[in-house]
Parts: C-alpha cells; sequence; structure tokens
C-alpha cells in the first residue's frame, strides 16, 4: 500500500513517519525486491526515502534509533512532530464499536462519512483560528 500510493508521484524526497519506522526500514528494500516490478521502487529513488519516528513514541526507542530516526535532527521536516496522522483517530474510535458489527461496504461508506466531516470541521475552524490570530 505503502509504495502503490507513491507511484507517479514526482517527489523526489520521501519521509515515511512511523512508530516503528526504525524496524521497518531493515527489511523493506529485501521486501520490495520480492514485489512485481510494477511495485517497485528504482535504486536510485530508495536512496532519497527518509525514515522517522513520531517524536511522542521516541522515547520507548533505543538510544541509538532517538538520534537516527528523530524529527529533530532530519534535515528539511521543519517543526514536525509526526503524530498528525494519529490525531484523527480519537475522533473515530468512538465509532468502531458499531462499525466493526457492519459488513465492509456499510463499515467503509460510515467510516468514509466520518473522516470527511472530520475535514470538514478542521476546515470550516480555520477561519475562526485566522480570525482570532489576526
Amino acid at each position: 500500500m505503502f509504495l502503490t500510493s507513491l507511484k507517479g508521484s514526482i517527489h523526489k524526497d520521501v519521509v515515511a513517519s512511523y512508530d516503528i519506522g526504525c524496524q521497518w526500514e531493515k527489511n523493506l528494500w529485501k521486501r520490495v525486491d520480492e514485489y512485481p516490478p510494477n511495485m517497485s521502487i528504482s535504486p536510485e529513488r530508495r536512496s532519497r526515502f527518509r525514515f522517522l519516528v513520531p517524536k511522542f513514541h521516541l522515547p520507548s526507542h533505543k538510544e541509538k534509533c532517538q538520534t537516527r530516526y528523530s524529527f529533530n535532527f532530519a534535515p528539511w521536516v521543519g517543526r514536525t512532530d509526526g503524530e498528525a496522522p494519529e490525531r484523527g483517530w480519537s475522533r473515530i474510535n468512538p465509532i468502531a464499536p458499531s462499525s466493526c458489527e457492519m459488513n465492509s461496504g456499510n463499515r467503509h461508506e460510515t467510516l468514509d462519512d466520518h473522516f470527511g466531516d472530520s475535514n470538514w470541521r478542521k476546515t470550516s475552524d480555520m477561519g475562526m483560528y485566522f480570525m482570532h490570530a489576526s
């Protein structure tokens, strides 16, 4: 899924943020070499990947990981904490008990509606932020 999402991407550099990015990176390219050619990434492009661990998860890693996979020491990521994808789950977690009883189609549509609503609220609320910031 990760590689498929990057197919056709024009971005030269890719930063992948994952709770266990240090472990995931270890054998990723070996596994990718076993995939069909249409799912592969060229060796030249692989060198442009950077794997990092989100800041909240980093303290539970070994000291070696804490420096190598830290957003604080990575160029071109600004003050990113890498935790943004996690924040959306707090809004969706209450839906889990009812959605797990649904068939896959209904579950997909329900979660899609809730994620869409969450995105709409974030977008709508931006105006309030900018009004108070000025």
